[in-house]
């Protein structure tokens, strides 16, 4: 769980959204201009697309979990859903292969702990990657 300290004593929580069928972790901050006696944990429902998480390696894990089983409904639908497949892996290739990997989900959550002002950057390739080459 990230608390920010600002301004004395005063804590600042955030939480973790992940949507359903998506791989992406964004991050929500909860009381920005309240402070807070006690410290928000666990899972929090928002509706049925999506979950609130107030640990980042959760939040992660329930986003690498739902992508995998909604790759697996795609698998299943053969043919019919390969072209959606595709794009979904597309559209989803870094969180799937670089965020959303076992080594990187610790790495998040050991620097999370270990640092009071943690904010959550997602690895995001550049543009013009392709450019540089």
């Amino acid at each position: 769980m990230e608390s920010i300290k600002q301004g004395g004593m005063r804590r600042y929580y955030k939480y973790y959204r992940v949507n359903l069928n998506d791989t992406a972790v964004t991050e929500i901050p909860v009381n920005d201009f309240k402070p807070v006696s006690a410290k928000p944990s666990g899972t929090l429902t928002l509706d049925r697309d999506s979950l609130l998480f107030s640990d980042i390696g959760q939040a992660m894990e329930k986003a690498k979990d739902g992508a995998q089983a909604y790759i697996a409904q795609l698998i299943e639908r053969g043919a019919e859903g390969l072209p959606e497949l595709l794009q979904y892996r597309m559209d989803h290739y870094e969180d799937l292969n670089i965020n959303l990997v076992d080594a990187n989900i610790q790495k998040e959550e050991i620097e999370m702990l270990t640092d009071p002002s943690f904010a959550y950057k997602p690895y995001k390739i550049s543009p013009d990657y392709n450019d540089q080459q």
